[in-house]
């Protein structure tokens, strides 16, 4: 789609951090993610826009 956006996630939690990756989203639905997280208590939620290509290629492991 048009308005697809991808994006590395780094969420903090404490001393605790993971990396996500985000794709095929909606700029509105990535936010309300992050409002989410940050709901559930994060401390930080920090957003890195990556290509489709890049995205894709860190999913190419997961997908049959």
């Amino acid at each position: 789609m048009k308005f697809d956006c991808f994006y590395k996630v780094e969420i903090t939690t404490g001393k605790k951090e993971e990396i996500w990756h985000w794709g095929y989203y909606p700029y509105n639905m990535v936010m309300k993610e992050v409002k989410e997280l940050y709901k559930d208590g994060a401390d930080a939620v920090i957003l890195e826009m990556i290509t489709q290509k890049k995205f894709d290629k860190l999913m190419k492991p997961y997908t049959p």
